[in-house]
């Protein structure tokens, strides 16, 4: 059941592609490599509780917070065109 969610979770990501590389706008390409990230978090989740691995969900988290903060750099960038105001 698990790896079966693992697999689809990684089967979306492969979806969400397909609009992060044609996506019409910046906004939607952003969108998209946001859900990647989340998608692509899931399936190390689950595989971290499939193995019995503990130590992969603490680095599924970093993980999650990292890709997080990242896509909030991008929207300032992207609203403001510098960082820095």
């Amino acid at each position: 059941m698990i790896l079966g969610l693992a697999i689809f979770f990684v089967i979306l990501a492969f979806l969400t592609l397909y609009r992060l590389i044609i996506g019409p706008t910046i906004t939607d390409r952003l969108i998209a490599a946001d859900t990647i990230g989340i998608f692509l978090a899931l399936v190390m989740l689950l595989l971290g509780l499939y193995y019995d691995i503990g130590l992969l969900v603490d680095i599924v988290l970093a993980y999650a917070v990292l890709f997080f903060v990242d896509i909030l750099i991008f929207a300032k960038f992207f609203e403001h065109k510098e960082l820095y105001k």
